[in-house]
């Protein structure tokens, strides 16, 4: 009886939120409508399986994010998007323009997830049982969900953490049950309803912020011992993992555009473009944000730069010499690494190969990246060597300089005039593709700038503010790297002496 008093509650509050934005009306006034049309879905959520079951003629596209997702609705990319009626109800206030359809799809429950035999599982179902009775839930779902108040904090920290720490990873992105607020502070319904758990448990919490589709592969590895993230409780999921009672049951929801009024925004395009700088550095302290994420990729590009060089000039090395088994092994690792996409190798390394190891994901980011970059520039020197006339080598011994003095005071600066031109366009490839560590739960620049999307829900400015950035990084680089390069090629400083 109590879960149908839930399902109530959340019902009445969504036909609430949709009369808070009755002058938009949607596209599509039912669910059937939606026929043979193409809905937007983020990667790793089941709502498509929901919508296949009561529409099957539709298509569908797939989306890391909701702002992304109503980035393509407005473009028209997409004809609706689905989600809870939470989220869709803060899109709604923020894009005039779209409209839910007044019609849920299904009811979810929803709570946090655990490895196959955790202890962690009863413990958390008695806890939850007990909020629920005592109105804890009720009131955490008013302060969070229901509330429009913009004062909204999480309970600090308080209690000794006697039984040691709790990891919980969680989404950053799904404002307003878990998402980057204030300061780079985690918030949410989801993780206040954990802490509050913990400090029943005695345990100290340490929170890691992920992409959802990394959430259940952190507890197959044991990187995490507890995770949520507007994460549904279906019976697939429930074979490979464990579930707590549901924290609350949300109905599920289309988000189509408005039939257009005619209404014509207020403001020009200036007002707009300040209006939305401020959202994206000025809220919040964000731009702080922005400065921790531009510090990461700096951080991780100049330390594989390092790294991978020396790795690359060590492959160069055994591929140059005459032991037959460690060239075959050296031409093959550099063959495998090229072949591989770095997403897919930096996902290896995190889960499988240091998947039970307390390892941060900046490391691993370092050793993926610098063995990626160490395949490439090793080719690179390689070449740059061999490019050397043998005449060059044959000189240096007849003047009496031993192979190893021939090779760093002869060959070597001359190598380094061919092979330095490629490596700076290589190393500036790489700067590039350090975007991928939020996969690892590493952010970067542009993981940061996905956090800041999915609380102003808008992509245009923040899209372009991380180009920019990039821009101006790479560009920083080149003139560093080119600084070098006139410094080994002696034909580049006659010319600027000129």
């Amino acid at each position: 009886m109590r879960k149908y008093r839930k399902a109530l509650l959340m019902m009445l509050l969504f036909l609430f939120s949709s009369s808070a934005v009755a002058d938009s009306i949607p596209e599509y006034a039912a669910i059937r409508e939606l026929e043979g049309k193409t809905i937007g879905y983020n990667v790793g959520t089941v709502d498509d399986l929901t919508v296949k079951n009561q529409i099957p003629e539709t298509k569908s596209l797939y989306f890391n994010s909701l702002t992304d997702r109503l980035a393509a609705l407005e473009s028209g990319k997409i004809d609706a998007t689905i989600g809870g009626e939470p989220a869709m109800r803060r899109a709604m206030r923020q894009h005039p323009n779209l409209a839910v359809i007044p019609e849920a799809l299904a009811y979810s429950d929803y709570g946090f997830a655990f490895a196959k035999g955790s202890p962690l599982t009863s413990e958390f179902d008695e806890i939850l049982r007990e909020m629920e009775r005592d109105g804890t839930l009720s009131a955490a779902w008013e302060k969070w969900v229901v509330s429009d108040s913009a004062e909204k904090d999480m309970p600090p920290q308080t209690w000794p953490g006697k039984n040691g720490v709790l990891r919980y990873w969680t989404r950053s992105d799904s404002e307003p049950i878990c998402y980057i607020g204030e300061n780079n502070r985690v918030m949410g319904y989801e993780p206040e309803i954990l802490l509050r758990i913990a400090e029943k448990l005695d345990m100290r919490v340490e929170i890691t912020t992920a992409n959802f589709d990394a959430l259940m592969p952190s507890l197959q590895t044991r990187k995490s011992d507890v995770v949520s993230g507007h994460m549904s409780m279906t019976a697939e999921r429930r074979e490979i993992l464990d579930f707590s009672y549901p924290a609350y049951r949300e109905p599920l929801v289309a988000l189509v555009r408005a039939k257009d009024d005619g209404a014509q925004k207020a403001g020009g395009f200036f007002s707009e473009l300040t209006q939305s700088f401020n959202r994206t550095f000025i809220k919040e302290g964000r731009y702080r944000l922005i400065f921790s994420g531009l510090g990461i990729t700096v951080l991780l590009s100049v330390l594989s730069c390092i790294v991978g060089l020396a790795f690359g000039f060590f492959l160069c090395m055994i591929r140059r010499s005459r032991f037959k088994p460690g060239q075959v092994f050296a031409a093959v690792f550099v063959r495998i690494v090229q072949g591989t996409p770095i997403v897919v190798l930096l996902m290896i390394l995190y889960y499988v190969i240091f998947g039970k190891v307390n390892i941060s994901g900046i490391i691993v980011s370092v050793i993926g990246f610098s063995v990626n970059f160490g395949a490439y520039s090793s080719e690179m020197i390689r070449s740059g060597i061999e490019a050397v006339p043998a005449g060059q080598a044959e000189a240096g011994l007849a003047l009496g300089y031993t192979p190893l003095q021939c090779f760093w005071k002869i060959i070597f600066p001359q190598a380094a005039v061919h092979f330095i031109p490629v490596l700076k366009g290589e190393f500036i490839s790489l700067v590039k593709m350090t975007s991928v560590v939020g996969y690892i739960a590493v952010q970067d620049l542009t993981k940061v700038t996905d956090i800041i999307r999915s609380r102003t829900m808008e992509a245009f400015f923040p899209l372009i503010v991380t180009a920019v950035i990039y821009f101006a990084l790479a560009n920083v680089f080149t003139f560093a790297i080119s600084g070098l390069e006139r410094k080994v090629d002696h034909k580049k400083r006659k010319n600027k002496k000129a």
